[in-house]
């Protein structure tokens, strides 16, 4: 390995840790998802209507929150990739600054503007814009090379990205034009970019190096297979004391169809190895696996295929923090 100068070591340390409010988005994300996504369907006949309105009030204080959050770091992420410091090439850090500051503004305004003003218009080109950004930063960070686990992650998330997108649009068109083949290719899009979707932690997982003998290492081992298994319970007493189909909640939380009705409990297997994979990488010593898994955190949160400004926003900004890792990574390396 050659010897790493200090501007590349300060260079490295430049983007190695996420933006503080990052962890915030996350976090909201993750509430906003399990409150919104999950305990209000889940109680919508079981519950009282006064519990049900506090509910809803603590999950808009939690979208909100991440939404705010997640602005904040993304304009700061914005701002270390444009910078020259972080090795990016001027023509990649001039397309990423470009769409990043126009998608910031846009999705500011629509947060605090009523949901009744935000047109369908406004929400096709938020999601232009983010699959714009999510393309340029995937290149910015694939072109170091710097672990091929990262890398190929890298490249999951914009298939994930591109697939979802594409199977939104045969949909439409081919609904339009009455093509007898647009179900079919529909799905085939949508499919491939769930199952890239999925194997995103799973490859992360990957990159991250546990200290076995250490007792950080053993807290990770522990705290992991405490998230998996939580996630993997959670969806057995869900399928098992709800009126709801588990496919249906795994659906509205998350935007999983791939697997027949009577295999659903198997996204069991991904969704915690997700989870394990997150909390392993929290609980890093390095400020770059710390990064990957808040990145990690975001994307999974986000859910898949995201449509609403605030999900896009989320995904987004996991993919920054994604790209973020692979850069400092390529940097402490070289």
């Amino acid at each position: 390995m050659v010897a790493i100068t200090s501007d590349e070591h300060e260079r490295s340390a430049y983007l190695a840790a996420a933006p503080p409010l990052s962890w915030m988005a996350g976090f909201g994300a993750l509430a906003d998802m399990v409150i919104n996504r999950l305990l209000v369907p889940l109680g919508s006949e079981a519950w009282s209507a006064a519990t049900l309105v506090e509910l809803s009030r603590w999950g808009g204080f939690a979208r909100n929150l991440s939404v705010l959050s997640a602005l904040v770091a993304l304009s700061s992420c914005l701002v270390s990739i444009s910078s020259p410091r972080a090795g990016v090439p001027f023509p990649g850090r001039a397309a990423i600054s470009s769409f990043g500051w126009v998608l910031v503004p846009i999705i500011a305004l629509m947060t605090f503007l009523p949901r009744a003003l935000t047109r369908v218009e406004l929400v096709l080109v938020v999601a232009g814009l983010a699959n714009a950004l999510i393309l340029l930063l995937v290149l910015a960070g694939v072109q170091w090379r710097a672990t091929r686990p990262v890398a190929v992650a890298l490249i999951l998330t914009m298939v994930a990205a591109l697939s979802g997108t594409l199977s939104m649009i045969v949909s439409a068109v081919g609904g339009r034009a009455y093509w007898e083949q647009t179900e079919r290719l529909s799905n085939a899009f949508r499919w491939s970019g769930e199952l890239a979707y999925l194997a995103v932690p799973i490859v992360i997982g990957l990159a991250i190096s546990i200290p076995w003998r250490e007792a950080r290492g053993k807290a990770a081992v522990m705290f992991s297979a405490l998230a998996a298994a939580s996630v993997a319970t959670s969806m057995v007493l869900s399928n098992r004391a709800t009126r709801f189909e588990l496919p249906e909640l795994v659906y509205g939380a998350m935007r999983l169809d791939f697997l027949p009705d009577d295999d659903f409990i198997l996204y069991a297997i991904p969704l915690g190895a997700g989870a394990a994979v997150t909390m392993a990488a929290i609980l890093s010593r390095d400020p770059i696996r710390r990064q990957l898994g808040a990145a990690l955190l975001l994307f999974l949160s986000a859910g898949y295929a995201p449509r609403t400004p605030s999900a896009l926003l989320i995904s987004v900004l996991g993919v920054t923090l994604l790209a973020r890792a692979e850069i400092a990574l390529g940097q402490r390396t070289r």
